[in-house]
């Protein structure tokens, strides 16, 4: 794949138009990039890069996939990933163990190796709910793995998702927010995935805290971002907390009634782990 070639995938996927893509001509003129996706043109290297930071694409990740090797190693992260996350939500500590396993016997190389390790390990620790039994240092160093990044592009968000819970809510408010501050406009729906995401562990965290308000921004910010088959699990999910909140403050049965609706959504579209989790949520917090 060509540098132009990768260029014109990631403005596609984000729904720019080249104009839009370079910053109204401010980067390079929509001429010369237009000639750039069809190879006609040379980018600069420092061209590329700023136009990479402005449409928030990872520079590891787009250099990566310029190389036919380095696609195959996102391709097998990307699947690695998916196995992880359908584990957490199978709350399957054992499958972590053995997606531990897969890792240790690939041919990643030891730094790719270690680091998707430490993931499972979080994973694994997040599933824990006896605070005694809570790794504090392995808490600590996920949380500055998570920083250590210079920016919040995708891949860093994406971890911050996965282990907000290793943080207190005040702390995960501010995070968040400045997370969504500088994504909130974003056409990106990888990146629009995890806000919303990000939202949702937010509202989750409050109902349990019972602490639910000033939420007023994160709701509005998820209302903001379209809802398409890809953004639904996650709008669903919104949907629920949202009317939880709405019921705990103003006791309408309207509210409790679209919450058992979006569970039933979850059970009735074969996710019955994931429905009756939220189910036995929903139960707990209307009980209390």
């Amino acid at each position: 794949m060509t540098i132009g070639e990768l260029l014109k995938e990631y403005r596609i996927s984000q729904g720019k138009k080249q104009k839009e893509f370079t910053n109204n001509g401010e980067i390079i003129s929509q001429s010369f990039y237009s000639k750039v996706e069809k190879d006609s043109n040379k980018i600069t290297v420092d061209n590329l890069i700023e136009l990479l930071h402005y449409n928030n694409i990872s520079l590891w990740e787009f250099f990566s996939r310029l190389n036919q090797n380095d696609d195959m190693r996102h391709q097998q992260m990307e699947e690695l990933h998916n196995m992880m996350i359908n584990a957490y939500y199978d709350r399957n500590d054992r499958e972590l163990l053995n997606i531990k396993s897969l890792i240790a016997e690939s041919n990643m190389s030891d730094k790719d190796k270690r680091e998707q390790e430490l993931i499972v390990d979080g994973w694994i620790e997040s599933i824990k709910t006896n605070p005694k039994s809570y790794n504090k240092n392995l808490r600590e160093e996920l949380k500055d793995k998570i920083f250590d990044s210079p920016n919040m592009d995708k891949n860093t968000i994406t971890l911050y998702c996965n282990f907000m819970t290793f943080y207190d809510l005040e702390n995960n408010k501010f995070i968040a927010t400045k997370i969504l501050d500088q994504h909130k406009n974003t056409h990106n729906v990888d990146i629009q995935i995890a806000l919303l995401a990000i939202i949702g562990n937010i509202l989750a965290i409050s109902i349990e805290k019972d602490n639910v308000d000033n939420l007023d921004f994160f709701i509005q910010t998820a209302e903001h971002i379209p809802t398409r088959p890809e953004t639904f699990f996650y709008k669903n999910g919104l949907f629920l907390f949202k009317n939880l909140i709405k019921y705990k403050k103003e006791k309408e049965n309207i509210y409790l009634d679209n919450c058992w609706q979006a569970v039933e959504t979850y059970i009735n579209l074969n996710m019955e782990i994931y429905g009756n989790k939220l189910k036995k949520f929903l139960m707990r917090k209307i009980n209390k």
